[in-house]
């Protein structure tokens, strides 16, 4: 009976390794690059700033909040990539959300898919913006970091390697940051990691 339970186990975990093989092999690894170089651009440092600009020229009712900082979710819905950094997103919504009030989040699909149910209350970044600054975003996931004079200070992954936390998280450390009123500046930056290319 001991025997039996023994070889019965260690079929299990064969086919369980042999599961994990065939989904990694089948369904991720053909779809992501383990680096990407993530490089602001003109229409990335100015898509805030133009906004600003154009938000001035209307009727002031409708300006955003002074000092806002905005934190923008470049993603594709199809990238194994980034369904493994959209807990890691969300969890940080709900934290800056009740930390501070000038802090707005968006979501910017490159691949013009529609969000999710669990990405639905994410607010979409506009259409017009998001086509200014769709073919500078080269890889997935990725984030872009606008201060509250709407200057770029951070482009690129959410995180340093694989795993998503707030220990490894770039946008938790540069948010702090801008809220400790430090001074942050890292629009090029080199990702190692799980991306999709755009």
């Amino acid at each position: 009976m001991k025997a039996i339970s023994i070889i019965g186990g260690a079929v299990c975990v064969i086919a369980l390794v042999f599961m994990v093989w065939f989904v990694r092999n089948l369904y991720i690894v053909p779809a992501v690059d383990n680096v990407a170089f993530f490089e602001s651009t003109t229409q990335l440092q100015q898509l805030f700033i133009d906004e600003e600009r154009e938000l001035n020229e209307r009727d002031t009712k409708h300006h955003a909040k002074k000092d806002t900082m905005r934190v923008v979710y470049f993603w594709q819905n199809n990238c194994p990539c980034d369904q493994f950094t959209k807990p890691h997103f969300l969890l940080l919504i709900d934290h800056y959300q009740r930390l501070a009030s000038n802090i707005d989040f968006y979501l910017a699909p490159v691949d013009n898919s529609d969000a999710t149910q669990d990405l639905q209350d994410v607010k979409q970044l506009p259409r017009e913006l998001l086509d200014r600054v769709r073919a500078d975003v080269k890889a997935t996931p990725s984030v872009g970091i606008w201060d509250g004079d709407g200057q770029l200070v951070y482009f690129g992954p959410h995180s340093l390697g694989y795993v998503c936390n707030n220990d490894t998280s770039f946008v938790k450390k540069v948010l702090d940051a801008l809220l400790n009123k430090q001074t942050v500046s890292a629009s090029t930056v080199m990702g190692d990691g799980c991306f999709c290319s755009v």
